[in-house]
């Protein structure tokens, strides 16, 4: 059976929209309720079997290394331990995880690249840190439903979502070939449609990706925003490969943005039986009581 074992995680955005607290700490370590966001992606990781992580990071994101240190002299000197500390040694037993560093911001496509060597000769999955899935209680979410389409059909697979039409201009959108349904296939792609949009179905930050992407990403030229964008490299792929699209089983949040990192903390919130009962939320989820 065909497996995904590895995973790419590019972090290293400066985090411009959470300033002045990302002036500190890395984005991906603000945490939803108590737990950074880094560690729900490694946990959504863990759950579709995946047993290694390449974390790419900026050169001023040694903090997300140190998250990871438990061997600290901060642990050392805690009084007991701690079974937070013993959850993150766990997570560390089940994935393997590496660094590399992302020198310039030159776009997820130039992120991607600087994973070639950790991917080796094998496919891997991209799962986007500013995308946070909600598992829901589900025990495949997430990158763990792109991995199953793969595992029967190994290809390229991106993970959508439906958006409004005036919003598509924000995303990598699809156009599809055959009918949308569960996972169908598409022979379009183009990244931030400023004008008529092939569909409205946007990529929302999990991909299964081919090993052969690296040579269309040494192809790839400087696009929107003047970067290198891994929609325009699959855009070359899809002249000689298959490449799918699917919703995945989660609750999809931008974490990215301020109301979607409340709307998540709202819902991690709300699911643990030791906030849940102490709080309510209004009519629309986001106000919040507690006593």
């Amino acid at each position: 059976m065909n497996k995904i074992k590895k995973v790419v995680i590019p972090v290293a955005g400066k985090g411009t929209r959470f300033l002045p607290i990302t002036k500190t700490i890395s984005k991906t370590l603000l945490p939803i309720v108590d737990t950074p966001v880094i560690q729900y992606l490694l946990e959504e990781a863990v759950q579709a079997g995946i047993k290694e992580a390449l974390i790419i990071i900026g050169y001023s994101q040694n903090d997300v290394i140190n998250y990871f240190n438990t061997e600290s002299t901060y642990v050392q000197k805690l009084s007991k331990d701690y079974e937070e500390i013993k959850y993150i040694k766990k997570l560390k037993q089940q994935i393997r995880i590496s660094y590399v560093f992302q020198e310039e911001a030159k776009g997820l496509g130039d992120a991607v690249y600087h994973a070639k060597a950790f991917a080796d000769k094998d496919d891997f999955a991209l799962i986007l840190g500013d995308d946070f899935v909600f598992s829901n209680g589900l025990s495949t979410y997430g990158i763990g439903s792109l991995c199953k389409f793969y595992e029967k059909n190994p290809n390229y697979y991106l993970g959508v979502q439906e958006v409004p039409y005036e919003m598509a201009y924000k995303y990598g959108i699809v156009k599809p070939e055959t009918q949308i349904s569960n996972c169908f296939k598409i022979d379009g792609i183009v990244e931030k449609p400023q004008n008529n949009p092939p569909s409205n179905m946007a990529c929302v930050g999990r991909y299964i990706l081919k090993n052969s992407i690296f040579n269309y990403l040494e192809k790839t030229k400087v696009g929107v925003g003047g970067e290198i964008q891994l929609t325009d490299a699959l855009a070359l792929a899809l002249d000689k490969e298959d490449i799918y699209a699917s919703e995945f089983d989660g609750i999809r949040y931008d974490v990215g943005s301020k109301a979607g990192y409340v709307e998540a903390t709202i819902a991690v919130a709300m699911s643990r039986n030791d906030l849940s009962e102490n709080m309510i939320t209004d009519c629309n989820g986001l106000r919040l009581r507690y006593w």
